[in-house]
């Protein structure tokens, strides 16, 4: 890999010494916040090249090298996979029929829980004809999710992107 090599500053908070920020190069450096930071000058490629470790011990490392993979990026593959196969309304679609149909078999009055799920049916009930009518409305372009799903399917045929949802398995 070709690096970029550029002068910048690394910024280190003064109180543990530990990296906090790469700064590009300032003319005046006693314009810095020196109350609450350290720096040091380094030769890093900004694209390609980060810093970890501390004021006294730390190193500059290809951030392509080792991939970083936080909790929280697969909490979200993992939410977008529910809600992609379960919308959130259709989620309390599902639920409020069950807990209702529970209500009914108890006995349970659960007046508020259909009239949410009543709301619930006639929205998408009104979504379907709004689909429809714009579906056939010649002063529009209607795409439907299949249709878009398609479109991009077709446009990165063979590309990474092409395997999103098998890359999520792995």
């Amino acid at each position: 890999m070709d690096m970029n090599r550029q002068t910048a500053l690394a910024q280190f908070n003064k109180l543990n010494k530990k990296f906090t920020t790469v700064l590009g190069m300032v003319d005046d450096q006693s314009l810095l916040n020196h109350d609450l930071y350290l720096y040091r000058e380094i030769e890093i490629d900004i694209e390609n090249e980060n810093v970890r470790g501390d004021y006294d011990n730390y190193e500059i490392y290809d951030v392509n090298a080792t991939p970083l993979m936080t909790e929280d990026a697969l909490n979200t593959l993992a939410r977008t996979r529910i809600t992609d196969k379960y919308p959130l309304e259709n989620q309390l679609s599902i639920l409020g029929s069950a807990i209702e149909r529970l209500a009914d078999n108890a006995g349970i009055e659960a007046d508020e829980l259909k009239e949410m799920n009543d709301f619930i049916a006639e929205v998408r009930r009104a979504n379907g004809i709004r689909k429809e009518y714009f579906r056939n409305n010649s002063q529009v372009e209607y795409k439907s999710t299949e249709d878009v799903a398609a479109e991009i399917a077709e446009k990165y045929e063979g590309a990474i992107q092409e395997y999103g949802d098998d890359i999520r398995d792995i």
